[in-house]
């Protein structure tokens, strides 16, 4: 089998509100969609969402990046064009991500077996999944229970848009309310200075909290692990992973867990690595989108299925709902759990911008 020709598509997709963080907002996903054709007819897809506030490279820098490596895979092999471009992660991960995909969407394809289990021969079928329901406002109490009545028993929000001691009161009244086993998940990305995260940190002492990501505005070693001493729920880091070595990070972990973007890693089977050594670490590890097309989320959630020691935690990936538009079918999302599909490769459904 052997790559025929390449296409690179672009895509623009509303959301049907504005994604709010402390790092600012935005109100659509661009990108572009990597269409690979073989001689014997099988199509592999990959998805570059690039997003520079979550780490990934600018969008030209992705775009021409692939313009010059699709130009230059006719003929190739997938088996062959994979194992070339992990040198270059660091310096294209989105781009990188979408084009790892499409290949592994071949190989799986040609060798009949799915993404996941092809990373993993004891994937599972299905993982469990967060809901995201935005910032602390008056109207998230109603966002709160219309996912708990959907099934979702993790829901993640926001923090740090506002003054600490404001959310800390309406967290306090949004956990009243809340039916047992329920857990919330924060992220502050990186909103607070050491005073501001000590306070809030001591002023969820007792609530319902899976776990608070990236508390501190200049992330600092010796700072985090105080501050998870301090906490008594998971501390995590996500865009500051890139800046710390990530054997220093292994050999002491500051924090209880961390959070994967394959697509600011650059690479599905590099996340896979990475999350093989954190556990190793006993650092737990959950696996999350950038608010992906549903090639994207798909990918993301083929290998958030192939790492058995996260099975247990639920997953960044029900994002798909906060597009107005998208490029296939997201996948379903029931009682809090994404089922995946037993198609060989990806697995993605019709594309709709080809």
């Amino acid at each position: 089998m052997h790559i025929r020709s390449a296409r690179l598509i672009p895509y623009s997709l509303p959301l049907r509100q504005q994604w709010q963080s402390s790092m600012g907002g935005f109100c659509e996903r661009k990108g572009w969609l990597i269409e690979l054709s073989c001689n014997n007819g099988a199509k592999g897809y990959g998805d570059c969402a690039p997003l520079q506030v979550a780490g990934t490279e600018p969008p030209e820098v992705a775009k021409q990046w692939l313009k010059e490596q699709l130009s230059a895979t006719e003929g190739k092999s997938p088996s062959e064009l994979l194992r070339r471009y992990t040198a270059e992660i660091s310096q294209t991960p989105a781009a990188c991500f979408a084009l790892e995909t499409a290949l592994l969407d071949l190989i799986g394809q040609s060798e009949q077996v799915t993404l996941r289990h092809w990373v993993n021969a004891k994937a599972t079928d299905h993982v469990l999944v967060n809901a995201v329901i935005g910032t602390l406002n008056d109207s998230v109490g109603k966002r709160a229970f219309r996912k708990i009545e959907q099934g979702f028993m993790t829901l993640k929000l926001k923090v740090g848009v506002k003054s600490p001691q404001d959310e800390l009161a309406q967290l306090h009244g949004l956990a009243q309310q809340l039916p047992e086993k329920i857990r919330l998940r924060l992220d502050a990305n990186r909103a607070w200075n050491l005073r501001d995260a000590e306070y809030f940190i001591d002023g969820i002492r007792g609530l319902p909290i899976d776990s608070l990501e990236e508390p501190l505005r200049e992330p600092d070693l010796k700072l985090l692990a105080k501050l998870q001493n301090r906490a008594d729920c998971s501390l995590a880091l996500d865009e500051s992973l890139a800046q710390f070595h990530i054997d220093r990070l292994l050999a002491h972990p500051p924090v209880k867990r961390f959070i994967l973007k394959p697509m600011v890693i650059g690479s599905l089977l590099s996340t896979k690595k990475l999350a093989e050594s954190a556990a190793n670490a006993s650092v737990e590890c959950v696996v999350t989108t950038t608010v992906d097309s549903a090639v994207g989320v798909l990918a993301t959630a083929q290998l958030a299925a192939a790492i058995p020691a996260s099975k247990h935690l639920s997953h960044g990936l029900a994002t798909s709902e906060w597009l107005a538009e998208d490029i296939a079918e997201p996948l379903a999302i029931t009682n809090g759990q994404m089922i995946i599909p037993d198609t060989h490769g990806l697995g993605i459904g019709p594309i709709t911008t080809a």
